[in-house]
């Protein structure tokens, strides 16, 4: 008996074996992109997503490496968590909830991020030639936090340092995030 034959006899055997394959693809471990989703409901988090054109960025003046690794970057999505309680047991679930979430082994971490009292990390998912998004993560003091995801197309680790160089030449200004960012009391 061949195997669509099985499956018409038995209507039982497929609901059987479609509910098997859901639960195998599907893991208890909560991804990055399940994280901003369900985030970004919550009235304690600001959730954007912004065209990597925000940036303003004067292409005509970048290098050829600059302009390869401006090329690739596609959009930003952007999680902010601003801890307006006097109680840290929020701020101290939602933090260790991205740092769990941050050191499955899907994501590769960079660099560690420290400056006086803030701290993060820069980690990337995919492969070394071969990036499927890029990852900041910066905790500042019992303020909040701040994630971004940065996504394109062809993202590759060599093209950090140039697309920070070309970030240094930007245009954009507060004004030009004021407008997305009224909760933040810009």
């Amino acid at each position: 008996m061949k195997n669509n034959q099985i499956f018409q006899k038995s209507p039982i055997v497929l609901l059987v074996f479609v509910f098997a394959i859901g639960l195998v693809s599907c893991s208890s471990e909560p991804t990055l992109q399940s994280y901003f989703v369900e985030k970004s409901e919550d009235p304690n988090f600001i959730s954007l997503t912004l065209p990597a054109s925000i940036l303003n960025i004067a292409v005509d003046s970048l290098e050829a490496d600059q302009k390869e690794a401006l090329a690739t970057l596609k959009k930003l999505n952007v999680l902010v968590f601003r801890n307006n309680q006097k109680d840290l047991s929020v701020f101290d679930t939602e933090s260790k909830t991205v740092v769990k979430i941050l050191s499955t082994s899907s994501y590769t971490e960079l660099m560690k991020l420290k400056a006086e009292a803030y701290q993060g990390s820069v980690s990337y998912l995919g492969s070394e030639d071969a990036l499927k998004e890029l990852i900041v993560y910066a905790k500042g003091g019992k303020e909040g936090f701040v994630l971004i995801r940065v996504m394109g197309d062809g993202m590759n680790p060599k093209y950090l340092k140039p697309f920070l160089e070309a970030l240094q030449s930007s245009n954009a200004s507060i004004d030009d995030f004021k407008g997305l960012l009224p909760d933040l009391g810009l």
